[in-house]
């Protein structure tokens, strides 16, 4: 025979158990909705730097101490991308390049509903290579505020990996790039731009980059990793101080 004191306890255990059943089939229902672009928050938020971001899918990306040698707009995989052939100002750099010049393909968020998705596969679809020599490129950016103090150092994380075909074999960095960060991976944007739509009220502004750096055939990728990692941080730092810079307006 149970007790008063022992019948209160399981109804307060009864309790917590249907009000954590009720949670979870509200979560069950609510996940789905946000992949299938129901979920409210996709509606409201709004990606600030939008004419920015427009701006480099027509234009480009400005990259100091590289000129640009041509520029347009292509579509892979469905989405428009800017094609950006480059080479370095200095002659003298041009030296340790091959006659082929570096292309910088960006792939700018244009409407709220853009995220990333398989651009990477895309690109190896479009290009036709086989990709090896899979690794990581990690690299840092820092940048100043407006008062030109420096800001604590943004932290990257890329794909570093080799694409070759019976053309041309390259050494090849991808990352997507936002406001205060940068990873390969699309789940990494995702949860930054879920924090920032709870704190701020709207998406997180995205541009994926892929990078190719010609080299010779069937070449050593690692042969390549300084300039790789150069680069790569010359266009972090470029996003970040123009379109991705967080004080434009909305």
């Amino acid at each position: 025979m149970f007790s008063f004191s022992q019948s209160s306890r399981r109804a307060r255990l009864f309790s917590l158990l249907t009000a954590l059943f009720v949670l979870a089939i509200a979560a069950s229902s609510a996940i789905p909705n946000y992949f299938t672009a129901g979920w409210s928050w996709n509606h409201p938020s709004p990606v600030p730097n939008i004419k920015q971001l427009e701006s480099i899918q027509q234009r480009g990306l400005k990259l100091p101490g590289w000129q640009t040698l041509t520029q347009q707009v292509a579509e892979i995989g469905g989405h428009k991308w800017s094609v950006q052939a480059i080479a370095p100002e200095s002659p003298a750099d041009n030296t340790t390049l091959s006659r082929s010049p570096i292309v910088v393909l960006l792939r700018p968020q244009t409407w709220y509903r853009d995220q990333p998705q398989i651009d990477w596969m895309d690109i190896n679809g479009t290009q036709q290579w086989t990709a090896d020599s899979h690794r990581r490129l990690r690299f840092s950016v820092t940048t100043t505020d407006s008062s030109g103090s420096p800001q604590p150092p943004t932290q990257v994380e890329a794909r570093f990996l080799r694409g070759w075909n019976t053309q041309q074999t390259y050494a090849v960095v991808q990352w997507y790039a936002w406001t205060n960060g940068g990873h390969s991976a699309p789940s990494r944007w995702f949860w930054v731009d879920q924090v920032t739509q709870w704190r701020d009220r709207h998406r997180m502004p995205w541009v994926a980059v892929s990078v190719l750096i010609p080299i010779k055939p069937l070449g050593d990728i690692e042969e390549s990793r300084s300039l790789a990692e150069t680069l790569s941080q010359t266009v972090q730092s470029s996003l970040m101080v123009g379109a991705l810079k967080p004080d434009r307006q909305l």
